[in-house]
């Protein structure tokens, strides 16, 4: 029996929720959101612009875009676009989206703000005629069960004290990266993964008590905020340890930024406890290789840089060229994801 246009947009509304909610990744999930967009609301065209703010001025880059094709939505990643001022138009809007879940017209179509832990994200700029109707309620809901999912998201994959992200999302990124690098290589760029580890982080515990100590691993963590690249993933990976994946930044790059953070870190007065130091190590990500693999491979430079005199950078490549390790690989001391 013949499906009515009605039972066929249920279906179709339905398969895509389910695909939707499926997710585990929030690029997955804003893949599937626009998807979703272009195939349930019949619009054209949908685009994502990330948001943030720097000094109260804001700033978006496009993130994702999906046209239709034959009735489905074909997506393309624009990770190589910039951040940038908004225009005008969007400028102003951005400005006056404190407390409003609206929908605005904007020339070419609609925007609509996406929200997660009451900050504005991102936004969706649908690309719609001025005689084009569009189900705005569908288009709301929409908004707004991403927004949920991707609130879970968020608690699940990100650490309680530093709101990095946590040692379960690092495992994930790390296998994910190192999969696509495998099965598209092609597409490689120059990956690193480097290790931190706070000097002594045990006295300040035992001397200022733990709360103290939390607020060192808290400002520790805005340290890192604020002295990477808005494309380098930040973990808490356990403890006084944090982990850094540099993508699109080769070793010798990567060595450059993380010096420049240690000597940051070795500068600033941390509150009651005064100065700090860190040590780290860093080693290139090879798809080649288990996760587990390149974890120790980073944490010898890591425990060599602590064994010779702390507040240090070492790369592991750089120590097996110069005889300072071997590269024998101990898997029986570490967790393989």
């Amino acid at each position: 029996m013949k499906q009515s246009p009605n039972e066929d947009d249920s279906k179709r509304i339905l398969d895509n929720l389910v695909e939707l909610t499926s997710q585990r990744e929030q690029d997955m999930l804003e893949s599937s959101l626009l998807s979703t967009l272009v195939e349930v609301m019949r619009v054209d065209k949908v685009e994502l612009f990330a948001c943030r703010w720097v000094n109260g001025v804001p700033y978006i880059r496009r993130r994702l875009s999906a046209a239709a094709l034959d009735g489905k939505a074909q997506i393309a990643e624009t990770a190589h676009d910039s951040w940038l001022p908004p225009p005008i138009f969007l400028y102003d809007l951005l400005n006056a989206l404190d407390k409003d879940d609206g929908i605005f017209r904007i020339p070419h179509g609609l925007c609509l703000p996406l929200r997660c832990m009451g900050s504005i994200i991102s936004l969706l700029i649908i690309h719609a005629g001025s005689e084009q109707k569009v189900n705005k309620a569908m288009l709301k809901a929409m908004a707004r069960i991403h927004e949920n999912f991707l609130r879970l998201l968020f608690e699940a994959d990100r650490d309680m004290l530093t709101a990095l992200n946590n040692r379960r999302k690092f495992d994930l990124r790390l296998f994910n990266l190192m999969a696509t690098q495998l099965q598209s290589p092609e597409e490689q760029t120059h990956c690193t993964l480097a290790l931190l580890d706070v000097d002594h982080f045990k006295q300040v515990n035992d001397q200022y008590g733990h709360m103290v100590g939390d607020e060192v691993l808290l400002l520790l963590a805005q340290l890192m905020q604020q002295s990477f690249r808005e494309d380098d993933s930040l973990f808490r990976y356990g403890g006084e340890e944090f982990a850094i994946i540099f993508q699109g930044l080769a070793p010798e790059q990567a060595a450059v930024a993380l010096e420049r953070f240690r000597v940051r870190v070795e500068q600033y007065p941390f509150p009651q406890v005064g100065s700090l130091t860190v040590s780290l190590g860093y080693t290139r990500i090879l798809p080649q290789l288990l996760p587990g693999q390149l974890v120790e491979q980073a944490d010898r430079a890591l425990y060599y840089a602590k064994s010779n005199g702390r507040n240090q950078v070492h790369g592991y490549e750089e120590l097996i060229a110069g005889g300072l390790l071997d590269n024998t690989q101990r898997f029986g001391e570490i967790d393989l994801f």
